[in-house]
């Protein structure tokens, strides 16, 4: 079956906080501040009103979800307000390495270039070592350490875009 990405719809909401809990169980374990953590994973339906929340399908079943964040609109003030940023990648479990994280990011990466930004911007722990090469792969670089969150390591991944040309 083919895989569909479409906007949020407000009916999504419960299916999209439940798609991204699961997605993010794995750290559970080895996540210090999985307690504080686990009540923000809603944090993408939550601020769908400031952001475009992007859902990927397969059979008419939410299979991942993304938020991209717009230059100059509400986020944590590690990132410019000038980057727009990825917001809580998402793949539930069963979806896995069909390149449904990569298409979501792609999608991310267009909206981006439609709106000129110069760079792309994400957080992420090294935690998480799957995201981190999709993250590579796809042109992101370590821009710098954050404090640590959650007692976890992040990092800052930015992917430059619309660079002038000489």
């Amino acid at each position: 079956m083919n895989l569909r990405i479409r906007d949020f719809q407000a009916g999504d909401k419960e299916a999209v906080d439940a798609l991204v809990r699961e997605a993010w169980l794995e750290l559970a374990p080895v996540m210090p501040g999985w307690h504080e953590l686990a009540p923000r994973l809603t944090a993408l339906t939550q601020h769908a009103a400031d952001s475009e929340v992007l859902v990927a399908e397969r059979g008419g079943r939410l299979i991942g979800a993304v938020g991209y964040v717009g230059a100059h609109q509400p986020r944590p003030d590690f990132f410019a307000l000038e980057w727009p940023i990825v917001r809580l990648l998402s793949v539930a479990p069963f979806g896995r390495g069909a390149g449904v994280g990569q298409r979501l990011l792609d999608e991310c990466i267009a909206r981006a270039q439609r709106d000129h930004a110069p760079a792309l911007a994400l957080h992420t722990t090294p935690l998480m070592a799957s995201a981190q090469r999709l993250y590579a792969r796809a042109g992101f670089e370590l821009e710098r350490t954050l404090p640590d969150m959650y007692g976890a390591p992040y990092v800052l991944m930015l992917k430059k875009l619309n660079e002038p040309t000489a």
